[in-house]
């Protein structure tokens, strides 16, 4: 993991949902992504956040903001040391 200022500077909506290949991994996705809805301030390898198994396998975040909006993106893991670079999305009651 390295420091990222933009996701230090991030606050995201609500993780709601998260999963990897068939695995429902939320609980665990929730703490890397923190109370704080930042990532901990830090960019993360795939393997980090995913752990050892996770290559090419295909993962989906959801999310929602308090307004009741939906954000989401997804993704294929097709090296486990590149870094899992997440949108920001800026919650509709941010703007």
């Amino acid at each position: 993991m390295i420091p990222s200022a933009s996701y230090q500077n991030y606050r995201g909506p609500p993780l709601v949902k998260a999963i990897l290949g068939t695995d429902d991994i939320t609980e665990q996705m929730k703490e890397i992504y923190s109370e704080s809805y930042n990532w901990q301030g830090n960019l993360w390898t795939f393997r980090e956040i995913f752990g050892e198994t996770c290559l090419n396998k295909h993962f989906r975040f959801d999310f929602e903001s308090v307004g009741g909006h939906d954000h989401w993106f997804q993704g294929f893991i097709t090296d486990f040391n590149q870094y899992f670079n997440p949108p920001l999305a800026t919650p509709m009651n941010q703007l």
